[in-house]
């Protein structure tokens, strides 16, 4: 989980208005507690990139990704180039990009679509 942290650093701290440890702290686990991950995969198409929604959870119902996210894509989607984003509530707080190896399972799941 404190691959997390970074990414949500800097929304924690504007939205707190606080430098207190403590603070941040209990406003972090709070936010991650209301937050979502929409998993997408970096399909190339020709000279382009199209992202294939693959899944949307609350970070509470998916404790795999948060402790370990290369693994739990992996086992869900495969290999290749996937971005997940992350949101509070309505607030996009950040993406990252990952990078896993093995067969593409994600090839033959169904597209989902999301509203972000």
């Amino acid at each position: 989980m404190d691959w997390l942290w970074p990414l949500y650093e800097q929304y924690i701290r504007r939205e707190t208005k606080s430098d207190g440890d403590s603070q941040l702290r209990d406003s972090f686990l709070f936010a991650l507690v209301e937050s979502t991950a929409t998993l997408y995969v970096m399909e190339p198409i020709g000279d382009s990139i199209r992202f294939k929604g693959l899944g949307q959870w609350l970070l509470t119902d998916v404790p795999e990704l948060m402790a370990d996210p290369n693994a739990f894509i992996a086992d869900f989607c495969g290999g290749g180039k996937f971005k997940i984003n992350f949101h509070h509530g309505d607030t996009f707080v950040a993406t990252h990009n990952f990078r896993t190896f093995g067969d593409e399972l994600w090839r033959s799941m169904e597209e989902k679509r999301f509203e972000e």
